[in-house]
């Protein structure tokens, strides 16, 4: 899905002029994107509507071309479609997963297992799974290799009672139950779930589903909402499926929200779902090294960055070396499609570092260091100390993840030598 509307959205770029017959072809041809990637067809006719309307009867912003401006409309709209980043609020918790055959729930649960207990918590997992034979030897040999505690009865028979008395065995923080799955959402499924759910009471109940599905997770979602009640859902496979984006698309219909996604098979490969990081993925990003000759060299340390976590602090002290060198229209006229860079620092004024600086005065240490914990309450107190708006808060939050996605894009291991490392330091990353 993502290479496929990235080059649609190239070819768009390539043309000399942004006029009615680009922008139809445009949206032509993200519809065959959206369609191929098994989006609700109602979906991409909005979207496709919205896209024309704006695109071409919108009065073009300041300072933008109507190419820009289009771009502009195509990252806003996709970015709406992808629904909203979920917080995932690191605390003590217990979580049930659910779903049916061939899902993924019992690596899922490892890889949830994981994810908790590198943010410090004590984590264990309970083989709820009682109908595969082979899912408690699996949960099992998970838990030993990621370092957790593990529940569960070879031969059990009943999952109601593996469930109650891992309750009482695990001393445990973080409480994971993989319960077992069936070809489709039958009534011994759903009296199972309903029981285990009745006994464990969990903090969160997530439905883990496969990007294969498409647009059919709604459907799936949905039944299993009405069956026991979700928190969220868990995309798996997101590496091996052209229908990912549909399947996410379809459980942010749902009203459910995504939470995360599985991206391969190693515990590692669990990624928090963004919005923000699919559209830039979708966009592509900037051909950096064709700034060079357009851009003055910056004091910054490209190793410091590349070594260690991009915080809110660096993302200040990048966005402030950019602007002060006067070097934005620049960049802007280089970009392979056209003005946009996904990481949106383009649009970065001089008036906006300095309310980006006093909003980010307002913040801790802690919250500069890890953006990750900005939930909604610290965001409202923020805004209130800076004299700002949340939504001003929300749009620092927004550019500074999108410039650490683009930062994220570069390996050192991969650089060639000198080459990038100039470039970056020209670039103030």
């Amino acid at each position: 899905m993502f290479d496929r509307i990235k080059e649609s959205v190239q070819k768009f770029s390539s043309k000399g002029v942004a006029d009615k017959d680009a922008v139809e072809t445009l949206v032509k041809d993200i519809q065959r994107d959206l369609i191929q990637a098994d989006v609700d067809v109602s979906l991409v006719s909005e979207l496709s509507d919205e896209i024309r309307e704006e695109a071409l009867q919108d009065e073009v912003p300041k300072g933008l071309t109507r190419k820009e401006h289009v771009l502009e409309i195509v990252y806003n709209k996709l970015e709406n479609l992808l629904g909203e980043k979920t917080e995932i609020e690191i605390k003590p918790k217990t979580i049930l997963l659910c779903g049916l055959y061939g899902a993924g729930k019992t690596t899922t649960t490892g890889k949830i297992a994981d994810y908790y207990r590198k943010r410090g918590l004590k984590v264990g997992v309970i083989a709820a799974d009682t109908d595969r034979p082979a899912a408690y030897d699996q949960l099992k040999q998970i838990a030993e290799q990621i370092g957790v505690e593990f529940y569960g009865e070879k031969d059990a028979e009943n999952p109601v009672k593996v469930v109650e008395k891992g309750k009482r065995e695990l001393d445990t923080e973080v409480t994971i139950i993989d319960s077992a799955g069936r070809n489709s959402l039958n009534n011994e499924l759903q009296e199972e779930l309903s029981q285990i759910n009745k006994v464990l009471q969990p903090d969160e109940k997530h439905l883990v589903l496969p990007a294969d599905i498409g647009q059919s997770a709604r459907k799936q979602a949905e039944k299993f909402e009405e069956a026991i009640g979700l928190t969220g859902v868990i995309v798996t496979k997101m590496d091996s499926s052209a229908k990912g984006g549909g399947a996410l698309i379809a459980c942010q219909n749902s009203g459910i929200s995504v939470q995360f996604i599985g991206t391969g098979e190693k515990m590692e490969d669990l990624e928090t779902y963004d919005p923000v990081d699919f559209v830039s993925e979708m966009l592509g990003q900037p051909d950096l090294e064709s700034l060079l000759e357009k851009i003055e060299e910056l004091d910054t340390d490209p190793e410091a960055i590349l070594e260690g976590d991009f915080t809110l602090e660096d993302f200040k002290q990048q966005i402030e070396s950019v602007t002060d060198a006067g070097i934005m229209e620049e960049m802007m006229q280089q970009l392979p499609f056209g003005a946009k860079m996904p990481s949106n620092i383009t649009d970065i004024t001089e008036e906006k570092v300095n309310s980006y600086s006093i909003i980010m005065d307002s913040m801790t240490k802690e919250e500069l260091n890890d953006p990750t914990i900005l939930n909604k309450s610290r965001k409202e107190r923020i805004a209130k100390g800076s004299g700002k708006k949340t939504g001003e808060v929300n749009d620092l939050v927004k550019h500074y993840r999108q410039t650490k996605n683009m930062v994220d894009k570069f390996d050192k291991k991969s650089m060639k030598r000198g080459n990038m490392q100039n470039m970056m330091q020209k670039l103030g990353f």
